[in-house]
């Protein structure tokens, strides 16, 4: 049967060996945290470009509609024009010409500006990825070398316990007073 100075070094030592354990598995805990942490910020990004990228078909597509929609009423301006004999076709066409002109540099200012929008929410969901990433605590695994000390430190504890009240390792360490 072992002494009560044997007793606390055991205890001592089985609680270094659990409380190493309890910090491996809250590392662990931590990293699968964060693994899951990083694929639902990646699943939350890629919707967020795909809802940009529908975006950005409806716009070209809303701009490919107006300027087909201004060629053809440029086509019926000027043939209503011709039909109704008002004068030079040179001078019917560069007005109805310079009208669609101004159309289409609107049309064009529009689907630019609609495109910054775009590129700036492509952006903006990036950054919330990388602030997601960035916010992502580390896990700090438990050092091994730290359990040896503290092993070799309730070691050292028991001899410092005079040799007579020890069971083991009685020639070692601090001898009886």
């Amino acid at each position: 049967m072992c002494g009560v100075t044997e007793a606390m070094a055991v205890i001592k030592i089985g609680t270094a060996v659990m409380g190493h354990q309890a910090k491996k598995k809250q590392a662990a805990n931590q990293a699968w945290a964060n693994s899951r942490a990083r694929m639902t910020a990646n699943k939350a990004y890629l919707a967020d470009l795909s809802k940009i990228e529908t975006e950005r078909g409806r716009a070209a597509r809303e701009k490919a509609l107006e300027e087909f929609k201004v060629t053809q009423q440029k086509k019926y301006d000027i043939a209503k024009m011709q039909n109704l004999g008002f004068g030079n076709p040179s001078v019917i066409m560069r007005d109805i010409g310079s009208a669609a002109d101004l159309d289409y540099n609107q049309i064009s200012t529009e689907y630019m500006g609609d495109m910054f929008t775009l590129n700036n929410q492509s952006d903006d969901a990036y950054a919330n990825l990388q602030r997601t990433y960035n916010s992502l605590e580390s896990p700090v695994a438990p050092s091994v070398m730290s359990l040896g000390l503290d092993i070799a430190g309730t070691g050292a504890g028991y001899l410092n316990v005079p040799a007579s009240d020890r069971k083991y390792f009685k020639g070692y360490g601090k001898q009886g007073e």
